[in-house]
């Protein structure tokens, strides 16, 4: 085995480590707060993203993670840095299409497994969750559909619901996709390509698989 496979092994197993480990202190703390607020279909999403996190989420790991002032705290919430460096924030995301789509409004948490570091990249270092507000047949926000069959409200991985082959190749948000490249109507991918790696690494049991993108 040469030293590049094995240095990109071991990243591969630290961004699943940590990927992991930030999933399960969200989930815990949505688990906690339906304890105190009822079911996730009962939350204001009409809060500010600060609003939405303070109320609901950061209660329950305010003890593990540090908090960082956000540059924009009229669009996003705080950043939480948990001990190992990870990062994640949340904003309350709004479809910029509500007229094609029956829920509009969701919030995004993005997770960075090594915070300030690069390469900032969906499906490298950057990973996207929703607490989706109802159970709906597809959310779409603005760059493709983000997850399907979504059976209640609750936190989901970008990609939820599709199959193995979809998450790999969607044009979208496929794990796949070039991010410098542009869908059919000449918009970029930049903030959309290789979205679905963060279900595909769950899809396929919390690894990355041999033909993950990386």
């Amino acid at each position: 085995m040469t030293l590049p496979s094995i240095i990109g092994k071991y990243q591969k197993k630290v961004t699943v480590e940590r990927l992991k480990k930030a999933y399960t202190v969200i989930s815990q703390a949505v688990a906690m707060s339906i304890k105190d607020h009822e079911e996730v279909e009962y939350w204001d999403f009409e809060l500010s993203a600060q609003e939405f996190m303070d109320t609901y989420l950061s209660p329950h790991f305010q003890k593990i993670a540090s908090e960082e002032v956000s540059s924009n705290t009229n669009k996003y919430s705080k950043t939480y840095v948990l001990p190992d460096g990870t990062t994640f924030y949340g904003w309350m995301a709004k479809n910029p299409a509500p007229e094609n789509h029956d829920v509009t409004t969701f919030y995004q948490i993005n997770i960075d497994i090594n915070g300030k570091q690069n390469p900032n990249q969906l499906g490298r270092d950057i990973f996207v969750f929703y607490l989706f507000p109802m159970k709906n047949r597809v959310f779409n926000g603005g760059l493709g559909n983000i997850a399907k069959n979504v059976p209640r409200a609750g936190l989901y991985p970008d990609g939820y619901g599709y199959n193995r082959e979809t998450l790999k190749n969607d044009s979208w948000r496929g794990c796949n996709i070039d991010p410098n490249g542009q869908a059919a109507s000449g918009t970029s991918l930049s903030y959309s390509a290789r979205a679905f790696c963060t279900a595909l690494i769950m899809y396929d049991g919390w690894k990355i698989a041999d033909d993950y993108n990386w």
